[in-house]
């Protein structure tokens, strides 16, 4: 493939393509797109047709655990996350939460009901979400701005999470794509990311060098609901 743009300048490679700002992952973007395309729908040659067709006749559904060389052993398991910035540290939410990121947009206060962790209301694609203050739940000191209302001016992102019963809108610094990573990974952090006495994080996984707050999400939600609700 000569245009393999994603392992030179893309996520890959040294992230400087421009278009990363826009479409966040290669995977958003046609050049990718296009050159998928063309690799699925090119002729298969005879002989690795024939040399799937038998390897997938002798596979057998597995469970957590996978028989190899006549030795039964785990089988690896993954989770996808989405990466993203806050505060001067690295998060991460299961990727499974994430409805949109989309561009700052205003935030309606309302009366006697803004608080610190309360932002507003913000209007997303015609639905009415309710815009928290990350920074504030997890008691992160947000070293370029001196609260969430200023950054929601000049923010790059804000992100949609949460589950069919309810929608969060978090503002982010930088949202740096998605990851995927076997469970085996996650290593248990002595010190929670949150000054406050909640830990509101399972533990910490490692991408390009930096470490991430891997956020429990569960614990997350529930607090909102209880505090916001």
């Amino acid at each position: 493939m000569s245009n393999d743009c994603w392992n030179k300048i893309g996520v890959e490679g040294d992230r400087s393509c421009e278009q990363l700002k826009t479409v966040i992952h290669c995977r958003n973007c046609p050049v990718y797109s296009a050159a998928g395309r063309s690799l699925l729908e090119r002729e298969a040659p005879p002989e690795y047709v024939n040399e799937w067709t038998e390897i997938l006749a002798k596979t057998q559904p597995l469970s957590s655990k996978a028989q190899v060389n006549g030795a039964i052993v785990p089988s690896v398991e993954t989770v996808s996350v989405m990466i993203f910035m806050l505060g001067g540290e690295w998060l991460a939410v299961p990727v499974g939460l994430l409805q949109e990121v989309t561009d700052p947009c205003i935030i309606h206060t309302l009366p006697h009901r803004n608080s610190e962790l309360f932002m507003g209301l913000v209007n997303i694609r015609g639905e009415i979400l309710m815009c928290v203050s990350l920074t504030h739940l997890l008691d992160l000191e947000d070293k370029a701005n001196s609260s969430d209302r200023v950054i929601s001016v000049a923010a790059k992102r804000m992100i949609v999470v949460g589950s069919q019963e309810n929608h969060w809108v978090f503002i982010v610094d930088e949202v740096c794509g998605i990851h995927r990573f076997p469970l085996r990974e996650l290593q248990n952090t002595p010190v929670v990311i949150s000054k406050s006495t909640e830990a509101y994080t399972k533990g910490v996984i490692r991408w390009q060098g930096h470490k991430v707050n891997y956020l429990d999400s569960d614990l997350l939600f529930s607090t909102l609901n209880k505090r916001i609700l």
